[in-house]
């Protein structure tokens, strides 16, 4: 298997396991072990693809399927949010005020294109890892999808194991007043202000994931590419930046959640380009894993 395969399969898995340790409602812990079986069985039938498709078929299967199956962790965590804990929110929220305040202070304001590129490049978060991927195969890099996936999921799958731990409601569902599409003057800032939250209120988990897993991703995706592709990199590298304010300034993520979110993708790269991280994790990961034990 690959390396994706087992942090994918493994991951949801964990999250299975502690959903019987963890107070939850049973329908709740049915629905966490659901999703973790299907990932298991599509990572299963994958390998096994091997067996009936042609080769190159069946490689491209496994590497664009990492896409998908990214979700699962995602509404698996989902079901762990039973309401924000209010000390918790409240700290995120003074957080928040403090830098919103400093930047008033300091005339730092954001006028009404700025603001339409960000809800812009918000949207962007959810096929950038694709066209990340997209981009190795444009280069003609496919043989290192493995490698992307590693440096993707991982940092994307540690946000997600913390966010149970920090329950909190968005801003934008506390009522702030910067998020409310009917203050926008312009009609095509305040359309895709609409469209950004029809789709986060029909596909979010309507809770914050801390760190934020969309800075997380985008960064790593950024990083990556920036090692096989450093042109295309920088541009993602931007792209990736402005996904991190759009996060805060549009009420998707507090600011302390993109910070920590863009440093755990950050460190990992760090220790990958300094030689801490075996190759083998990505050549057989099987082997890495019983080296490590």
């Amino acid at each position: 298997m690959r390396s994706s395969e087992w942090i994918q399969s493994g991951f949801a898995t964990l999250l299975a396991i502690a959903a019987w340790v963890y107070p939850i409602a049973p329908r709740r812990r049915l629905t966490i072990t659901l999703l973790a079986a299907c990932a298991v069985v599509v990572v299963a039938l994958a390998r096994v693809s091997e067996y009936v498709l042609a080769p190159v078929q069946a490689s491209i299967l496994r590497d664009w399927l990492p896409v998908p199956l990214m979700l699962i962790p995602y509404w698996q965590t989902g079901q762990f949010f039973k309401g924000p804990n209010e000390k918790i929110q409240a700290r995120l929220m003074e957080i928040d005020r403090g830098l919103f305040d400093l930047m008033s202070r300091l005339g730092w304001t954001l006028g009404g294109f700025a603001r339409l590129t960000l809800e812009w490049a918000y949207m962007l978060c959810y096929p950038l890892v694709p066209l990340g991927l997209a981009t190795l195969y444009a280069a003609g890099l496919r043989r290192y999808a493995n490698t992307f996936w590693f440096f993707v999921l991982v940092p994307t799958y540690l946000c997600y194991a913390i966010t149970p731990f920090v329950p909190a409601l968005p801003p934008r569902s506390i009522g702030s007043a910067r998020t409310d599409p009917s203050s926008m003057k312009s009609r095509v800032l305040r359309n895709s202000r609409v469209f950004n939250l029809w789709i986060l209120k029909h596909g979010s988990i309507q809770a914050i994931s801390f760190p934020s897993a969309h800075v997380a991703s985008a960064l790593a995706v950024s990083l990556v590419l920036l090692h096989y592709v450093p042109i295309a990199g920088i541009v993602f590298l931007v792209i990736a930046f402005w996904i991190a304010v759009a996060a805060v300034v549009g009420g998707q993520h507090y600011m302390i959640d993109v910070v920590l979110g863009a440093a755990i993708a950050l460190a990992l790269d760090l220790a990958w380009r300094a030689h801490l991280i075996p190759s083998t994790v990505f050549t057989a990961p099987a082997i890495a894993l019983v080296a490590l034990l």
